[in-house]
C-alpha cells in the first residue's frame, strides 16, 4: 500500500483535460459567458444560445483544480446544469 507522500508523487507530472456541457438560461446568456471567461482554465469552445448550452474545455494540473473550476462554473447565476462529458489525463504538458 502506498503512504500519501507516495500517492502525490505519483500524480506529479499530470495534466487534466476534460470537456464539459454548461447548460443555462437563455435570458442570461451573455452574463453567463462572461462569468465562464472569467475562470481561469476554463475555455468556451462552442455556443448554441438557442439551446441554452456550451461546450466548455477545461485544463489543469491536478484533479482537484480541474473539478475546481467545474464548481466555479456550477456557481455561475443563470447556469442550469454543467455535464463532465470528457476527462483525460496526459503528461504535464511543457
Amino acid at each position: 500500500m502506498r503512504s500519501p507522500e507516495q500517492y502525490v508523487d505519483s500524480l506529479e507530472g499530470e495534466y487534466h483535460i476534460s470537456s464539459v456541457i454548461v447548460q443555462f438560461k437563455q435570458d442570461v446568456h451573455c452574463q453567463v459567458k462572461s462569468g465562464i471567461n472569467d475562470i481561469e482554465g476554463a475555455e468556451i469552445r462552442g455556443v448554441d444560445d438557442d439551446q441554452g448550452k456550451m461546450v466548455v474545455v477545461v485544463e489543469h494540473e491536478t484533479e482537484r483544480g480541474m473539478v475546481s473550476i467545474i464548481d466555479q462554473l456550477k456557481a455561475i447565476s443563470g447556469v442550469v446544469n454543467v455535464s463532465l462529458v470528457y476527462h483525460q489525463v496526459d503528461d504535464e504538458q511543457d
